[in-house]
């Protein structure tokens, strides 16, 4: 019987990671007028910054959800996405 663990990612690739998977994001939310910009992340937070049509649109949210699951998909682990403020 072999003992299948779950290898965590070291903190720097898990945050290239992040990066790479909001950045594969971008171009179809900038197809719809709107943009997405990693602002922080904080153990299993990531905020992320919307901007442009993404501010006044009621499907925001879902934008984020997707986000967060190709996030989950990526990391193999849970991760709440948290809309950060415009400056």
């Amino acid at each position: 019987m072999s003992d299948a663990t779950v290898t965590e990612l070291d903190p720097a690739e898990r945050l290239r990671l992040i990066r790479e998977t909001v950045e594969a994001a971008r171009p179809g939310i900038q197809r719809d007028g709107g943009d997405l910009e990693l602002v922080d992340v904080q153990g299993d937070r990531v905020f992320l910054r919307l901007s442009g049509k993404c501010t006044t649109c009621s499907l925001a949210g879902q934008t984020l959800g997707g986000v967060r699951r190709l996030l989950m998909a990526k990391l193999n682990e849970p991760v709440r996405v948290v809309p950060a403020p415009l400056d």
